[in-house]
């Protein structure tokens, strides 16, 4: 039991510091921190001195909270940012050796061009583009067409009553299951309809288990083109 003899008895100086924490609106984790009482003891002296915490002492300690949240989502903004600057420095220098090879700059300029920017998908409506797109992939990152790539076809919704022959083209042309085709529906409205026999739709491909892909691919495309566009010929 918490008496005032024995919190005389067992240190004043302390009692009174815990106290005035408190006051100033401390949690009972700084108030440990900073004088070495344990919880259980704290929260004794602080019911003992009948100090309720207030409205007021409610506001700051949400507010410490908000800027130690803040404090800490900030550091961990840096630490990625850090972190991604390295995979894509690591990832140029891994690859600084693919520069003068014809095949893989005409991959990263693809990129380049029908690439987004964000994420790594690459789509085209020409087969030879998404062909050449899929043999630069498999060639310089070793991914296999069937296990680590996503294939999607974006086809007008007008045209559904040919998505069985779509699907068999594009299985035909890059040698992959008419089944791994995921499908998207394109409700672009039309002004006047077309019936074009050879419509293929568009198709994008995305690479799996390549973190950072699109800001890698883009940060070497700026090297190449930047040597390219300085060269005399």
């Amino acid at each position: 039991m918490i008496t005032r003899g024995s919190v005389r008895r067992k240190s004043a100086d302390v009692f009174k510091k815990v106290i005035e924490l408190r006051k100033g609106g401390h949690s009972y984790s700084e108030i440990r921190k900073e004088t070495g009482v344990a919880k259980s003891t704290i929260n004794n002296w602080i019911t003992f001195a009948g100090l309720n915490l207030s409205q007021e002492h409610m506001q700051i300690q949400t507010k410490k909270r908000l800027e130690n949240h803040e404090v800490g989502v900030i550091a961990s903004k840096r630490t990625r940012a850090k972190q991604k600057e390295t995979d894509v420095n690591n990832f140029i220098m891994e690859n600084k050796r693919y520069f003068n090879d014809p095949f893989f700059v005409a991959g990263i300029m693809l990129y380049q061009a029908e690439g987004t920017k964000v994420n790594n998908n690459f789509s085209n409506s020409d087969f030879r583009l998404i062909s050449t797109y899929v043999k630069f992939l498999e060639k310089y990152f070793s991914l296999d067409r069937n296990r680590n790539m996503v294939f999607r076809l974006y086809i007008h919704e007008t045209r559904k009553a040919d998505l069985t022959r779509i699907k068999n083209f594009w299985s035909k042309k890059l040698r992959i299951n008419s089944n791994v085709f995921r499908i998207t529906w394109k409700q672009n409205v039309i002004v006047k309809k077309r019936s074009n026999l050879d419509y293929v739709g568009l198709i994008g491909v995305g690479a799996r288990g390549l973190k950072h892909f699109a800001i890698k691919i883009l940060a070497i495309s700026s090297i190449i083109l930047t040597r390219y566009s300085k060269t005399q010929y």
